[in-house]
């Protein structure tokens, strides 16, 4: 999927969860900090979303920021193929993300793959509801994530778990682009790293 069609189909998935949850474009910016005309801007697809809009914009609808980019309307289905799997690029920071995952899949896992181009910082806000946790396995190259402040430096097969109830941010200080897989299920409870 080429990045206007993403965009498009972005935009109205948001769109439709923001009416789906009740929410008035002044609501939405009042509760997420995004102002009310970038949230219109993002939902006409008049603007690429940053990784940190769309976190914002996430947490204040309750929603992953798979919800959003897989754009989940078709019925659960227990394959996805390369092919077929959404392709999301922050136009601030370079970072790629694929989301490999069946949308909807019966696990309640999502898997989802990232290439953090060297140099690159992607910094997400606490997540406020319906926290989650998660688990990163690198695969190739080394990155730092940061939780609140403490530091952890990753290298090829080191996991980490975490929540999102705290800030986190992922940075690649080194001069190689770095790949790892998130891994989330839903429902799993959280707790202090």
């Amino acid at each position: 999927m080429d990045q206007q069609k993403l965009d498009r189909a972005i935009g109205r998935r948001l769109k439709t969860l923001r009416t789906q949850a009740g929410m008035t474009l002044n609501e939405l910016a009042t509760r997420s900090g995004v102002s009310r005309a970038m949230i219109g801007r993002v939902e006409r697809a008049q603007s690429s979303a940053t990784a940190a809009l769309l976190n914002k914009l996430c947490a204040a609808l309750d929603v992953t920021l798979s919800d959003v980019v897989a754009l989940a309307e078709k019925p659960p289905e227990r394959l996805m193929r390369l092919a077929d799997q959404p392709l999301w690029r922050d136009p601030d920071s370079g970072y790629r993300r694929r989301h490999a995952s069946p949308p909807d899949a019966a696990s309640g896992i999502e898997i989802i793959v990232v290439d953090l181009p060297a140099g690159a910082r992607v910094s997400y806000s606490p997540w406020g509801r319906n926290a989650f946790t998660q688990q990163l396995l690198m695969l190739e190259g080394a990155v730092c994530v940061h939780i609140d402040a403490k530091t952890v430096r990753l290298r090829d097969g080191d996991c980490l778990d975490f929540d999102v109830m705290r800030a986190v941010t992922f940075e690649n200080e080194t001069k190689q682009d770095a790949r790892y897989v998130i891994i989330t299920r839903r429902g799993t409870s959280y707790g202090k790293m």
